[in-house]
């Protein structure tokens, strides 16, 4: 459905902006790039094993959108101000497709390349739904579910709760029984709940905190090899990494003795590949949060994810485990205060100013890491969804501008990722330069964490 002018009725169902989609409106460069570009998309792919009844998986996914409002939600981001219009339920463009046996490529291989290929296409924030599914089919038993949203209305989380969903719809219509998932609070909700809550923020001390701690500060970027270019000329490229389970069942031990979280022993070697790289010890590295504390909205679809900048001074620190416990302490007194992005941009904008330099790239830590794991899916007699690292992409959909460095701990405990760059900036020489480095020193520390940092 294309936006259309506002009629009275329309006109009523104006609501405010989240904090996120606000700041998502400042990256926004127009139809055909950033935030709200075409091809700014997540996909969420799940292979399923037995039969799929075309006309009950339709209407689950109908199900899904009547459920989920921000999936028909439109974003008006040419009015002052800007604000969020909810439409009614519609029907989920649904392709179906049946794959010829392809010699020489195994069935996982062309799995990847439809999926790869999906991801590689666009979708545009001004239609609804927001939601976009093809069923790729091998034989009447074997296929790949290809599931799109928008970026601008989902995050990782958000892709998950859809597909439970809709495993939860099918099997609900499939079987004629009542449908059995929580109570759901909408989006808009949560955007009106965010905005009332944010004076009693400014009450509790969380921006006097953020002027405090960032004075002075200016986040790590990541050195490019070319300037930025006024255009780009290629889609974002993924470099995928991955570490062994051996490695990880190591760093949730140190992780345990030291009371931490397995997130602040990876974000711990992170300080210590951007002190490689800078050759500074005063580090700020901007992390996304799942942002979803309260617990009303943990069902919600929607865009919740923050991005919360962590700074920590090594200086001092004799071994891998010191920074480890101090970057325990900035995590927890940054999450206690945790503030929309937009809003500490806006109240500290001497913070961003290094994003100016045309020679280095704003990094992002994209962490993961098994928020929803293999949970079941009814859709057929079995269903997954594919994890990323599966894909070995060469190509990805769009970002903002920058280098994104994405973590996911997956059921086998081992630690995959994909680093997210743009060959126009950087040689894939130096990102995959990076992501060994990173390998190595995670490795050597939480082997021996009371080892001088400065030789891992």
């Amino acid at each position: 459905m294309t936006q259309a002018p506002l009629g009275p009725e329309q006109e009523s169902k104006r609501y405010p902006l989240s904090f996120t989609q606000e700041w998502f409106c400042s990256l926004d460069q127009g139809d055909e790039g950033g935030a709200f570009g075409r091809r700014f998309i997540l996909g969420c792919p799940v292979r399923i094993t037995g039969p799929v009844d075309l006309a009950v998986l339709q209407g689950a996914l109908d199900d899904v959108v009547a459920r989920h409002e921000l999936l028909r939600t439109l974003v008006i981001r040419d009015d002052d101000p800007p604000y969020q219009l909810v439409l009614p339920p519609c029907q989920v463009p649904l392709e179906v497709r049946d794959l010829p046996p392809v010699t020489g490529k195994s069935r996982d291989m062309v799995a990847q390349e439809l999926i790869s290929e999906a991801e590689r296409g666009t979708m545009s924030a001004r239609e609804v739904p927001l939601l976009r599914a093809r069923l790729c089919r091998f034989d009447d038993r074997d296929s790949v579910l290809l599931l799109t949203v928008h970026h601008s209305a989902s995050d990782a989380w958000s892709a998950m709760v859809i597909v439970r969903d809709i495993g939860a719809f099918y099997a609900a219509r499939a079987t004629g029984t009542p449908v059995k998932l929580p109570a759901v609070r909408q989006y808009r909700e949560y955007s009106e709940w965010q905005r009332a809550s944010a004076a009693s923020q400014a009450d509790d001390g969380a921006p006097r905190y953020w002027l405090d701690k960032l004075r002075g500060a200016r986040e790590f970027t990541i050195p490019n090899d070319r300037p930025h270019p006024q255009s780009y000329s290629r889609s974002y490229s993924m470099h995928a990494y991955s570490i062994d389970a051996d490695v990880m069942a190591a760093a949730a031990t140190l992780a345990t003795s030291t009371r931490s979280s397995l997130f602040m022993v990876n974000l711990s070697a992170f300080y210590v590949l951007a002190h490689t790289i800078t050759g500074g010890t005063d580090l700020t590295i901007r992390a996304f949060t799942a942002g979803r504390d309260e617990p009303q909205f943990q069902d919600t679809m929607g865009l919740f994810i923050n991005l919360v900048p962590f700074r920590t001074d090594l200086a001092g620190c004799a071994s891998f485990r010191d920074i480890v416990a101090r970057t325990k302490e900035t995590f927890i007194d940054a999450i206690a205060h945790e503030l929309p992005v937009g809003v500490i941009e806006q109240a500290i904008p001497e913070f961003i100013k290094s994003r100016e330099n045309l020679r280095t790239s704003q990094f992002i830590l994209a962490n993961f890491q098994s928020q929803f794991g293999d949970f079941n899916i009814p859709i057929a007699e079995g269903a997954r969804v594919i994890h990323e690292h599966e894909l070995q992409e060469d190509e990805h959909p769009d970002v903002p501008s920058g280098l994104v460095w994405n973590l996911d701990l997956v059921p086998s405990g081992e630690l995959y990722g994909g680093v997210l760059y743009n060959l126009d900036e950087f040689d894939e020489s130096t990102v995959t330069g990076w992501a060994a480095g990173f390998r190595r020193i995670l490795t050597n520390a939480v082997r021996a964490p009371g080892k001088d940092w400065r030789m891992l």
